[in-house]
């Protein structure tokens, strides 16, 4: 190699040279750190984050006549007294002892002055006297139910007054066609008698005879004593 190759190389084509490998190193960093908008990686496009779905409508998720099958009212017991005297169905006349009637509701047996008590929210329909089941007073419950209590010592309501389950609407009497005193309570469903029973709930308390053991209902007799 000729020594003096570089003495005989023109200033102007040193400076050239010097711009030229300047961009030439310039390109290539550009390169490297900043990819070509042409480039396929450059015309991916980001997914946008997912928006929520929208709320249900109302009532979406309701069956159809769940609210018509949901458990009926549950009534209460008129009385403290639990001894059923007389049920609902025909019946010897329990006055004369002579023939049958249709006994439309049931007698629970009391002493006068024992509280009677609505069997379930409503409205007072009536208070007044009937010459059968005596000084009397009727509650509509709504929808075609209603609930009569008969032979009342005494009325503690007036018509049109709205009353709650367990409110005290009278006193358990002897009036009208009577033989002792009791509380006749009848239920009508649409203008039909129907079994009270089948709609009460559970009594207040269980009947005494229920409650003690057969072995202790009684004492034993004693022995005869020997001759």
């Amino acid at each position: 190699m000729d020594p003096d190759i570089g003495t005989r190389i023109p200033p102007a084509a040193t400076a050239a040279l010097s711009v030229w490998i300047a961009l030439g190193v310039a390109c290539e960093g550009t390169n490297e750190h900043e990819p070509d908008a042409r480039s396929p990686a450059s015309s991916v496009e980001v997914p946008a984050e997912p928006s929520p779905p929208p709320p249900p409508p109302p009532g979406a998720f309701e069956l159809p006549g769940l609210r018509e099958r949901a458990p009926g009212l549950r009534f209460g017991w008129p009385t403290e007294s639990v001894h059923l005297t007389s049920s609902f169905g025909w019946r010897v006349d329990p006055v004369s002892g002579l023939g049958t009637r249709l006994h439309r509701g049931i007698d629970l047996r009391g002493s006068i002055g024992d509280l009677v008590l609505s069997i379930g929210p409503g409205t007072v329909a009536f208070v007044g006297h009937d010459p059968l089941l005596g000084n009397l007073v009727i509650v509509d419950h709504g929808d075609g139910l209603q609930s009569l209590y008969g032979h009342l010592s005494d009325v503690l309501v007036v018509s049109d007054v709205p009353v709650d389950r367990g409110a005290a609407i009278g006193l358990v009497g002897n009036t009208g066609r009577s033989a002792a005193p009791h509380l006749h309570l009848t239920v009508t469903l649409d203008g039909k008698a129907i079994d009270p029973l089948e709609i009460l709930g559970e009594p207040p308390h269980r009947p005494r005879a229920l409650v003690a053991p057969l072995d202790a209902a009684a004492d034993p007799a004693p022995s005869p004593a020997a001759p």
